[in-house]
């Protein structure tokens, strides 16, 4: 297929999403820096589909620029449709391997600079420690030990995210502390629970969005 039926960006619910396959590397996935906890209780069902093959490898063959191109061109496309978020998801599944870290980098403080929000959550420590944390930009760094994500939350000043394997939920963490527990469905705040909508997050500063 062309150029303009193939997308970098999928929509996940109404956010348009960058996907990236699952697995180790060896397996053509990208998860290089996964536990064997996140891939056992990994909700993608061990699936890989073409959409995220063609994006990882649309990443890999060209350079930042035509990326960027790329992203922004699907990016319109997806906002087309109704109640589509305004707004970009980094690694609805898979993840950024080593090998892309400065070119995803580039595109992330590009699109910042276009005035798009973004969020989204790595296993990539080298990622995160590089972008830093904007009122629309949140990108989180996934860790399995809970006291682990509180102390590099604070250290950083950073977004962390501890998926509680038992529970479903991803917890958001700021400053050492749990602000809210999402599962892409729900999203669980000190002041209500609530449908999962991003927009509201990054309006009320909740959620990925928090201070």
């Amino acid at each position: 297929m062309g150029y303009y039926e193939m997308k970098v960006l999928h929509m996940d619910s109404d956010i348009p999403s960058v996907y990236f396959p699952i697995g180790s590397l060896s397996e053509g996935g990208t998860c290089e820096f996964s536990t064997k906890k996140c891939r056992y209780y990994c909700p993608s069902g061990g699936e890989i589909n073409e959409h995220e093959k063609w994006a990882y490898n649309y990443f890999k063959k060209h350079n930042e620029e035509t990326v960027l191109k790329k992203i922004m061109y699907d990016y319109k496309e997806l906002s087309k449709i109704p109640y589509n978020a305004k707004m970009i998801q980094w690694f609805a599944w898979g993840d950024c391997p080593s090998e892309l870290t400065e070119k995803v980098t580039v595109c992330i403080l590009a699109i910042k600079d276009e005035g798009i929000p973004q969020y989204g959550f790595t296993r990539n420590r080298r990622l995160w420690e590089i972008i830093p944390h904007y009122d629309n930009l949140s990108i989180g760094l996934s860790l399995d030990d809970l006291d682990n994500a509180k102390e590099m939350s604070i250290i950083n000043g950073k977004m962390t995210a501890h998926p509680n394997f038992q529970s479903g939920y991803a917890e958001m963490i700021f400053n050492g502390r749990i602000v809210s527990k999402c599962n892409g469905w729900w999203c669980i705040t000190d002041a209500e629970t609530q449908n999962s909508d991003c927009t509201r997050c990054l309006t009320n500063n909740d959620g990925c969005y928090s201070r």
